[in-house]
């Protein structure tokens, strides 16, 4: 059931509420790109900055604490540790609109928010070979991943309900931080009959009397130990490399996924978290398909197609584009021309928010009202502002008169594409595929959200039961930690190069350069010997519980 507690966090928290709050604040506060520190920065590409950090944390401090956990009996308690930190942290995000700098604060407290939560499943997977024999590995991860996106989905639906209900309020912003502040509690509540159920796993080997002090030292020489043991292990070693390659892809991917939408694709905030809430139930029998699938083939075979298919999903996230307007009333700004006063007559245009780009374009051109007249130089100087403006995110259209059929795209509106390396790839798709089919922006996040709920739980569940096939019992919470650390390390890696390629070319540059990690992952996967290792595993588990 943690699974279940947790996923809350990774569902509502990091999937849905935390990045498009951010990507909001970010934009409000600072507009669609910022400097800082020297770098050009958009709001998802800071975000990710923020996931570096806090996997970076994790990544880190992981080895150490699972070389501990297995000589002393506390991963309980660092389990513990971790849900407490993360589940504050979350609640604490609902303070960011009292704060002087409210972007900041939620970065802030997603920072320590995630690093309970990253940290917690590095100590909450190590005790899967605790509590299943090795020929139920797979079913038994399968099923943790599918209670946990049954009760993620569970809790974003009761998300999604009340978001509606309340869409009309004036109090939208205090009831999107609510949900942020639920996740926490959510998360906090279930954990706690779950972590009074598990047991604390036999030490086999422990060692007596260590202190703060002394902890640190030993763990290191745990590692030292087990660093010059890695040939005997090498099934192990090319697993990690693999998982830390094919895993950075996926983890990457689903970071960024909902920044991106709302960044770079502006898709309706109540699209994007429908398309996670569809997800979530779409997994949850997809992890348990994939079981079926490993026991009647096998673990190894079963991952690889999980992962040929998030490969096809990148190439279809980086095609996803929005149609450009086609009819009159597709446009932002709709003008019709009078022919009694001979002038172009303003009927309907955009709700201007307060963000920093909107402000600019407020102030540029005015308030608009209705029925308001324009002569015919007028009109063209409004055309050329909304096409060339660097503040324009908005389209025009005319109709009648000398300008009838006029139309006018800002070089942000969200269907421009610009000179990117790779747009040439979603207008082929969009002129092959979403325009003959009219499929809107949404509708093709749509479906790629159903695509990666049936891979996703798949590779996450497999990834695992399959690492702990190859890896000993008596030293789970060391091995297990390497596990963490290559999850953790990746979560690292992909995001700083989603940041580096997003600041040199652009944001669709940014997510295919993640299918080249994946792909070599999948590549490498084909050197691990699952048979080789788990006699490996079960000489070691022999050999412990002997010294014991």
């Amino acid at each position: 059931m943690y699974d279940w507690a947790n996923s809350g966090y990774a569902t509502s928290g990091l999937a849905a509420f935390f990045p498009v709050y951010y990507v909001l604040l970010f934009k409000n506060a600072l507009g669609e790109e910022a400097v800082l520190w020297g770098i050009n920065f958009t709001g998802s590409s800071s975000w990710s900055v923020g996931l570096v950090i806090s996997t970076l944390v994790v990544a880190l401090s992981s080895p150490i604490l699972g070389v501990i956990a297995d000589r002393i009996p506390i991963k309980k308690t660092l389990l513990w540790v971790y849900t407490i930190a993360g589940s504050l942290c979350a609640i604490l995000g609902f303070f960011s609109a009292y704060t002087s700098h409210p972007w900041a604060w939620l970065w802030g407290t997603f920072i320590l928010g995630n690093i309970g939560f990253a940290g917690g499943l590095v100590i909450y997977n190590s005790f899967l070979p605790h509590i299943a024999p090795r020929d139920l590995l797979d079913d038994v991860s399968s099923r943790g991943y599918a209670y946990g996106y049954v009760g993620g989905g569970l809790l974003l639906l009761i998300h999604v309900i009340v978001i509606v209900l309340t869409s009309q309020s004036e109090h939208t912003d205090l009831i999107l931080r609510l949900c942020i502040a639920s996740v926490g509690v959510w998360w906090f509540v279930w954990a706690l009959w779950a972590l009074k159920k598990i047991p604390e796993p036999e030490i086999f080997n422990p060692i007596y009397g260590l202190t703060i002090r002394s902890a640190p030292k030993v763990a290191f020489a745990e590692l030292n130990k087990t660093l010059k043991e890695l040939v005997r292990f090498k099934v192990i070693l090319i697993y990690l490399a693999a998982y830390l390659l094919f895993n950075d892809g996926i983890q990457t991917v689903m970071g960024i996924a909902t920044a991106f939408a709302m960044d770079a694709l502006k898709i309706d905030q109540m699209f994007i978290i429908l398309s996670l809430l569809i997800i979530q139930f779409v997994a949850a029998p997809s992890a348990m398909g994939f079981s079926k699938l490993a026991t009647a083939w096998n673990t190894k075979r079963s991952l690889y197609i999980a992962l040929a298919g998030w490969i096809v999903i990148v190439l279809f996230g980086v095609a996803i584009v929005p149609l450009q307007p086609n009819q009159h009333s597709d446009f932002d700004y709709q003008f019709s021309y009078d022919e009694t006063k001979s002038q172009y007559v303003f009927a309907q245009g955009p709700e201007l928010t307060n963000s920093k780009m909107d402000t600019a374009w407020r102030s540029e051109i005015g308030e608009l009202e209705q029925g308001q007249s324009f002569s015919l130089k007028a009109i063209k100087e409004l055309s050329s502002q909304i096409a060339t403006s660097k503040n324009s995110q908005y389209s025009l259209s005319i109709t009648g008169g000398g300008l009838n059929g006029t139309t006018a795209i800002g070089s942000y509106h969200r269907s421009t594409l610009g000179n990117g390396s790779l747009d040439w790839w979603p207008e082929l798709i969009r002129n092959l595929l979403w325009i003959p089919l009219g499929l809107t922006a949404e509708l093709q996040w749509i479906i790629l959200g159903i695509s990666v709920g049936l891979v996703m739980g798949g590779s996450q569940a497999l990834a695992r039961s399959l690492f702990a096939q190859i890896t000993p019992e008596t030293r789970s919470g060391e091995f297990f930690s390497f596990f963490g650390f290559m999850s953790r390390a990746s979560s690292v890696f992909g995001p700083m190069l989603y940041v580096v390629v997003t600041a040199m070319f652009d944001t669709r540059m940014a997510v295919a350069s993640i299918l080249s990690i994946i792909i070599a992952g999948t590549g490498i996967l084909k050197w691990v010997d699952v048979e080789q290792g788990v006699i490996v595993a079960q000489e070691e588990d022999k050999n412990q519980r002997n010294i014991s």
